[in-house]
C-alpha cells in the first residue's frame, strides 16, 4: 500500500488512497503516521478527498490515531471529506472528537443542528 506524502515545514500531508480503510491497509496507515511522528513532524494531515465511504474499521482507526496524536503531542487533522464520509462523522459525533478542517466554502459541519440522528 503506497501512501503519498507531502511535507510543508514541520507538517506532513498524507494523501489517502480510496481503499486505505480496508482491514489489511489500516496497519500500514498507522505505521506511516507513527513513522512521520518519529521523524519529528508536529502535524500529520490526512487528505480524505478520495475516500468515498468509511465503516467501523475506519472510524475505530481514526480514534486510534487521535489517541496516538494526544500521547505524542502531535496534531492530526482530517480534511477533504466527501459528503457521505462527513455524514458518517456527524452521525457518530466524531466531528466533536476529531480535528476536521474544511475550506470555508466546503464546510459540511457548519449547519449540523439540522442533522437528525435516529
Amino acid at each position: 500500500m503506497e501512501i503519498n506524502s507531502r511535507n510543508i515545514g514541520d507538517i506532513c500531508v498524507l494523501d489517502l488512497p480510496k481503499d486505505i480503510f480496508m482491514n489489511q491497509n489500516v496497519a500500514a496507515l498507522r505505521q506511516c503516521i507513527v513513522s512521520k511522528i518519529e521523524q519529528g513532524y508536529k502535524g500529520v494531515y490526512l487528505n480524505f478527498k478520495d475516500i468515498a465511504k468509511i465503516d467501523g474499521i475506519g472510524l475505530g482507526a481514526l480514534l486510534s490515531f487521535q489517541k496516538i496524536s494526544l500521547y505524542n503531542k502531535v496534531s492530526i487533522k482530517i480534511f477533504g471529506l466527501q459528503p457521505n464520509v462527513a455524514q458518517m462523522m456527524l452521525q457518530t459525533r466524531l466531528n466533536k472528537v476529531l480535528d476536521i478542517c474544511q475550506p470555508e466554502e466546503d464546510d459540511l459541519f457548519s449547519n449540523d443542528d439540522d442533522i437528525k440522528i435516529a
